[in-house]
């Protein structure tokens, strides 16, 4: 089995927008944060300043991510911080009685349940499997197997990896790892033998 860093369009647009999901979620906790206060018989700062400073973090995380967490070390955590504010926000809201506010509140905290997963998966390093049973591709939410048999042929070139299918069509990414031309000449040479094999075996299974 071979593995080969590549570079996934899809993915790179989610990494992309993740910022813009801290920036939405933290001007929302914090728009919030506002409508909870203005609920308080008391004006109490204390009750809704955990809420401010996550929703305070959330944005600044977002505008800056970039700059102070390229590898989005901190992003699961936050995600997390972000999931915990919305779930007691939510209990708050439903102690209050104020329903459209819980409601909305515990979708948040759906939403930011499911990114901690999905976003631990668009950061993880992306890299084509190539397997006896076929190529293994990662996904946002889960690897694609393209099998040997849908596949014509395979190039593996030093800067590009490129998938023909039977029908056709073509899949092509780019490599982010320096391959020796020994990895290249062994990976090419195991694609070949196993597109050979699967059509072999559907011809003779037409005699």
């Amino acid at each position: 089995m071979y593995t080969v860093a590549v570079k996934i369009e899809g993915m790179d647009r989610r990494r992309r927008t993740t910022g813009l999901m801290h920036l939405i979620v933290g001007f929302f906790l914090l728009l919030k944060s506002f409508d909870f206060y203005n609920y308080l018989v008391e004006k109490n700062t204390l009750k809704f300043l955990p809420f401010l400073i996550v929703g305070g973090l959330s944005l600044f995380y977002g505008a800056f991510r970039n700059r102070i967490d390229a590898r989005a070390k901190y992003n699961t955590a936050l995600r997390v911080l972000q999931f915990v504010g919305f779930v007691f926000f939510g209990i708050i809201m439903m102690q209050l009685g104020k329903r459209f506010d819980y409601t909305v509140l515990f979708i948040w905290a759906l939403v930011t349940f499911l990114l901690i997963f999905s976003e631990k998966k668009i950061f993880a390093e992306t890299a084509l499997n190539l397997t006896e049973e076929g190529i293994r591709i990662p996904g946002s939410y889960k690897e694609h197997l393209v099998e040997w048999e849908v596949l014509e042929d395979v190039t593996v070139r030093h800067d590009f990896i490129t998938l023909f299918h039977r029908d056709k069509k073509y899949l092509q990414y780019q490599v982010m790892q320096d391959l020796s031309e020994l990895e290249v000449v062994k990976m090419n040479a195991f694609c070949r033998e196993k597109i050979e094999g699967t059509t072999n075996v559907k011809s003779a299974g037409r005699r």
